[in-house]
């Protein structure tokens, strides 16, 4: 039976919020310990398996060399003439106008000389090999200056393992040990080499000049301290260095401990232009014709940038670089800030950097999510500011690495909470399903069901439905046919509504309570109303006529509608909400129901709604309504509308 007093409850949700959530948010995630352990796991375990899989994979540290090339190229190159360094270089031109190439080994000991001597270099570095001998005279006294004056010779030594060796010419013998370089370098293994011929096997001061190519073929690392077959050998800039120190030898421990340190490469900066050194003509050398300022002092690279020698390597600064340009890089920033010490593989400090950023992510996203997204854009955008200025102090952390763990990481709480937001969302939405018309709930799932949800005050008519003498007709029932009947009494009168698109309030164990003009407010509200009280009235015509037909007793019901303002919307406690509307008209819809019993009639309809139809309603009486104080006029359906068998 339905009671005066009674308030539409149509979908009770239980869920956990936060002390002082508001009512109205029937779709706000449940901020459970349990929930916030599952998203505190799943933030931790993508923040560390992004950190492990970024820290491991080779195309990631690929990409991070390409994105160190490109910042350091667009902002952190110098252009600035470097003061210690000058390159001589065999250009096309000098080549042609000293006879072509290779040239005549007296022609190199005279530009070597003039470079030591009047022109008074520091030291002198060939990024050149002599494998076969040449001129007997030009072979002996580049023999002479390489073996007591500060001449740096080089030595290609292949770093790769092939199936047949590569070993041309006569490694030199008795090297100075490297001074440079940290033992923490490690040894680099070599299988094969380029070196001069027999003649030069004295040369005090040898360089390696081998490289190695990432897997993009760019040319960005150099081996520091390479094992030779007669001796551990230096890069050749760091050999011109060494080559101007007074000879020291390495102690045995210290040579031992390089022998056990696994490799490491040394990552060239590449901080300085292209045209960032002085470049002299070889040609212009051998004519006398170079003014002594530009070479007294400094330490001179001899090269080719001839393109018919094909000593070019694809660099960070172009596709296309010389050789002795690589090498030139290395000896300008040996010279400027000193030896390298290798980094730790670790990337600890980035490492530090994502736990603490994380940190505060995640409290952000518990203050409130808009912070958590802004403090992801603002790493993505200050990151690169701050290796750029890490950068230019010679610190060289990842670029990609902190954005991408902490993005990553961020992504994962807006997926965790897209999901969680969608799955209240889908069991709102089939709650609501029970309750609502189809075309009603895609219409409140494009507005948003929040926003549709909110308490607010709208003009509704209220239909509520009752079966007539409900307790005389199932007394002496067994409980399975109370049960059977009721249930196909209920799906009889909830079709109409639903069909008409109706909001079904609740079930009042024999009956129901519905009304249209909410969520969706709509002008025809009292007319489909109407509408489904006739529907129900013709439903329950036909199922008396098949009732009849078996031999069971027909079925009454009564009905009371009534029209006007009703606050409607979500509303309950922190711990458990309804979508229910208030107002008078509820409670008069519900009145009415009952008078019906002492008006004998089964569909008694309030003035209000009768204003509001286009049917001309058959006027019943006059009658006093609980709790109102004036008098109501009421009306029912026209006779010939009364279908009902009951």
């Amino acid at each position: 039976m339905v009671f005066g007093g009674v308030q539409c409850k149509m979908i009770g949700m239980t869920r956990f919020q936060k002390a002082g959530a508001s009512n109205t948010a029937v779709l706000q995630v449940a901020e459970s310990a349990k929930v916030r352990a599952w998203r505190a796991l799943i933030f931790c375990t993508t923040a560390i398996l992004l950190c492990g899989f970024l820290g491991t994979m080779p195309f990631w540290h690929l990409l991070e060399d390409q994105a160190r090339d490109s910042l350091t190229q667009k902002f952190l190159t110098s252009k600035a003439t470097h003061p210690q360094v000058v390159l001589v270089d065999f250009s096309d031109l000098s080549i042609q106008k000293l006879g072509g190439w290779p040239l005549e080994r007296t022609q190199m000991a005279d530009l070597v000389e003039e470079l030591i001597g009047p022109l008074g270099a520091k030291v002198v570095g060939l990024d050149m090999m002599f494998p076969e001998a040449g001129n007997e005279l030009g072979d002996t006294r580049l023999a002479s200056l390489a073996e007591h004056g500060p001449l740096v010779l080089s030595h290609v030594l292949d770093m790769e393992q092939r199936s047949t060796p590569i070993k041309v010419g006569v490694p030199a013998e008795g090297l100075q040990q490297p001074q440079l370089f940290s033992p923490a370098w490690g040894l680099t293994p070599s299988f094969g080499y380029v070196a001069n011929h027999k003649g030069l096997r004295k040369a005090r001061c040898v360089g390696h000049v081998g490289v190695k190519l990432d897997a993009d073929g760019v040319m960005r690392r150099l081996a520091p301290l390479v094992q030779g077959p007669q001796g551990v050998m230096n890069t050749l800039a760091g050999a011109m260095l060494d080559c101007g120190e007074p000879t020291k030898q390495l102690k045995d421990s210290s040579a031992s401990q390089a022998m056990k340190t696994p490799a490491q490469s040394w990552r060239l900066p590449f901080a300085y232009a292209i045209d960032a050194f002085d470049s002299v003509e070889a040609a212009e050398v051998l004519e006398g014709s170079v003014d002594p300022a530009r070479i007294k002092g400094k330490y001179v690279l001899v090269g080719s940038s001839a393109v018919g020698l094909s000593d070019y390597v694809t660099t960070p600064l172009q596709s296309l670089t010389p050789g002795v340009l690589v090498h030139a890089q290395a000896l300008a920033h040996l010279l400027d800030n000193g030896a390298p010490l290798p980094t730790s593989p670790g990337h600890w400090p980035e490492l530090a950097a994502v736990l603490c950023l994380c940190a505060v992510m995640w409290m952000l996203w518990h203050v409130r999510k808009k912070y958590a997204l802004l403090w992801g854009l603002a790493i993505a955008l200050a990151w690169p500011l701050v290796c750029a200025v890490a950068f230019s102090k010679l610190v060289f952390p990842w670029l990609l690495f902190v954005p991408a763990v902490c993005l990553g990481a961020l992504l994962s709480l807006v997926i965790i909470e897209f999901k969680m937001m969608r799955d209240i969302k889908q069991r709102a939405l089939n709650t609501l399903s029970h309750y609502v018309a189809t075309p009603v709930l895609k219409q409140l799932y494009e507005m948003g069901l929040a926003k549709s949800l909110r308490p607010q005050m709208q003009d509704i008519t209220v239909l509520v439905v009752d079966m007539r003498d409900y307790t005389r007709h199932t007394e002496e029932m067994s409980l399975e046919n109370i049960a059977a009947l009721t249930r196909e009494f209920l799906g009889l009168i909830t079709q109409p509504v639903l069909d008409h698109e109706g909001t079904l309030d609740r079930y009042s164990g024999d009956g129901l309570i519905a009304f249209w003009g909410a969520p969706l407010s709509r002008a025809d509200h009292a007319q489909e109303a109407l509408a489904c009280a006739q529907a129900m009235t013709h439903a329950l015509h036909d199922w008396n006529t098949h009732r009849l037909a078996q031999g069971l007793a027909p079925i009454g019901m009564r009905i009371g509608m009534e029209s006007g303002m009703a606050l409607v919307g979500d509303f309950g406690t922190a711990s458990r909400s309804v979508f229910t509307a208030v107002g008078t008209c509820i409670n008069t819809a519900a009145r009415l129901q009952e008078l019906g019993r002492d008006l004998q009639c089964d569909v008694v309809i309030g003035p209000h709604t009768a204003q509001l139809v286009a049917e001309k309603l058959q006027p019943l009486a006059m009658v006093d309504v609980k709790g109102l104080r004036h008098r109501l006029q009421v009306f029912t359906l026209p006779t010939s509308t009364l279908t009902s068998l009951g």
